[in-house]
């Protein structure tokens, strides 16, 4: 079905594209053109009317396309400057080697079919722009995990997991319920209902070690005894830019107590740590403790050297 509203970029991009096209089919039926760029009898004739204002710089007569369309059928004459189809530039060429390089690395191992053709369009491609030299773009995460979790979704299925939690720095097994992959701030992450968690959970893909499918529906009376929130407090001495992005703090915010939430002890303890004399936790009193004695252990080594 033809569309009947033209985004400002499509159009541009559509009108660049019908000058050589007509010229390699002068007398095309109106009808028939329109229904050649998916667009409505009156979208192309709008489109007509403005190529017919289009030409070289001075904008007489003598310089501005000459089209002809009141006939139901159309032909062009003057427009041997756009005679030729558009061309990419250096940076979209590039864009595009990379981009169908991501593509290639997504598809089964049992498609070459696939794999040659991408092949062969990223090598006319890179001779087209003048790229030297293999353009390789590399995924964060692994072709094979993209398909599990993709499948995975698609059947309504469980994962099992191995993560490594920047949390707790460590690495820990979990029985998910995968949801949808998010793009956030240049990293993919997994949207998922964590049993092992007995909560929401965002997991970042190039963090996921391994990944199988399980159909086999978890235990949901069985939690995690560490996956509980824990609310702190902290009280900002100088509130620089890393510990205003390290608590995702509004830097707008004026104020200097701050009540915040996280489900790791191991996190509040190195983040505060990390901080320097820029934070200060006032609360809970047992991981403040914990903090004091790991800093008095790290100037006690000091004091060794």
């Amino acid at each position: 079905m033809a569309k009947s509203i033209s985004a400002p970029l499509a159009r541009t991009a559509r009108l660049l594209d019908l000058v050589p096209f007509l010229n390699t089919h002068q007398g095309i039926a109106l009808k028939d053109l329109a229904q050649q760029f998916d667009v409505t009898t009156a979208q192309m004739s709008s489109d007509l009317t403005t190529l017919w204002m289009c030409g070289l710089p001075g904008y007489t007569p003598l310089e501005l396309m000459d089209l002809e369309f009141e006939s139901g059928f159309v032909t062009i004459r003057n427009a041997a400057t756009l005679s030729r189809p558009r061309s990419i530039s250096f940076d979209e060429g590039v864009a595009l080697i990379l981009g169908l390089d991501l593509l290639a690395s997504s598809i089964p191992d049992d498609r070459k079919d696939l794999q040659a053709s991408i092949d062969s369009l990223k090598n006319k491609i890179a001779e087209k722009v003048g790229v030297t030299g293999s353009l390789v773009a590399k995924p964060k995460a692994s072709a094979l995990l993209l398909s599990t979790i993709s499948d995975a979704i698609s059947k309504s299925a469980f994962l099992n997991i191995t993560y490594h939690s920047l949390y707790r720095d460590e690495v820990t097994d979990r029985t998910i319920q995968p949801l949808e992959i998010l793009d956030q701030e240049e990293e993919q992450y997994l949207r998922a209902y964590c049993f092992t968690a007995g909560a929401m959970r965002d997991f970042r893909l190039d963090r996921i070690l391994k990944a199988d499918i399980n159909l086999t529906k978890p235990d949901t009376n069985v939690h995690a005894s560490n996956s509980q929130p824990i609310d702190f407090l902290i009280s900002l001495k100088s509130p620089s830019r890393d510990v205003v992005e390290r608590f995702d703090i509004d830097y707008t915010d004026s104020s200097e107590t701050h009540r915040l939430t996280s489900f790791s002890q191991q996190w509040i303890e190195r983040s505060v740590l990390a901080s320097g004399d820029g934070v200060e936790l006032t609360k809970p009193e047992n991981i403040r403790a914990a903090i004091a004695s790991k800093a008095q252990l790290i100037l006690d080594r000091y004091k060794g050297l």
